[in-house]
């Protein structure tokens, strides 16, 4: 309701059972998603023949797309790149995307892309600190955190541009923010991002649920004001 239409809307399905994965891509389906995307269970070491199963399951219960997201960048396991290539040849582009983010994200990327003959439709997710690098190997969007919309936004219309003189003036600073996010693993992009959206208005609170590994100190935030000034005098410039 809240989405009225203004854009696509995604919604994250993935669980540690497929009935529970169903229950959630059946409800998001209902409530008008675009699309589902669903990272693998995160309690079972899954091989291949069950990570088949499991994305599987919800693609075949749908009617709409599904993006397979490899999160293990910062939590799970990593997909190899030939299942992924065959995830797509069984169920089409049409029906599968792709948020790769095992590391190296940019190489993953390029493997993918190479696997599929170009087929594959990859979304990245790297919070815009590989948005430059990503871009130019060909992916069909990105899926940051909501901290820094405006920034990623404009530098992915400079990046459609080729203005290569305005990418690396939203870049720089917008890297230097992910680059302190990125310290302290996810809690880290959890609680900066919490620390900005508070800043600027759009959340009553910075403060993070309990336990958190990770509470950035006052220096830290120094540098995030710093760096998002500058950032903002891009967007706006």
């Amino acid at each position: 309701k809240r989405n009225r239409g203004r854009g696509s809307l995604i919604l994250s399905v993935g669980a540690e059972s497929i009935p529970q994965a169903l229950t959630y891509a059946r409800a998001a389906e209902a409530a008008g998603a675009d699309a589902l995307m669903a990272i693998p269970p995160l309690s079972a070491r899954l091989g291949e023949a069950g990570l088949g199963q499991y994305f599987g399951a919800i693609a075949e219960a749908t009617n709409i797309p599904l993006i397979v997201q490899d999160a293990s960048g910062y939590v799970g396991q990593s997909m190899s790149i030939a299942f992924q290539a065959s995830l797509l040849d069984k169920y089409g582009r049409d029906k599968l995307y792709f948020k790769p983010e095992a590391s190296p994200i940019g190489t993953n990327l390029s493997r993918l892309r190479d696997a599929t003959r170009g087929q594959a439709r990859i979304f990245e997710g790297s919070g815009g600190i590989c948005l430059v690098d990503s871009y130019r190997r060909g992916i069909t969007g990105t899926i940051p955190g909501s901290d820094m919309m405006d920034g990623v936004g404009a530098l992915w219309r400079a990046l459609k541009a080729g203005d290569d003189a305005r990418i690396y003036q939203l870049y720089f600073p917008l890297c230097g923010i992910v680059a302190l996010q990125l310290q302290a693993g996810l809690d880290g992009f959890l609680s900066l991002e919490r620390y900005i959206l508070h800043k600027r208005g759009i959340i009553a609170s910075p403060r993070m649920r309990e336990p958190a590994s990770w509470t950035p100190d006052p220096e830290t935030l120094a540098e995030v004001d710093r760096l998002l000034l500058l950032l903002e005098a891009a967007v706006a410039g």
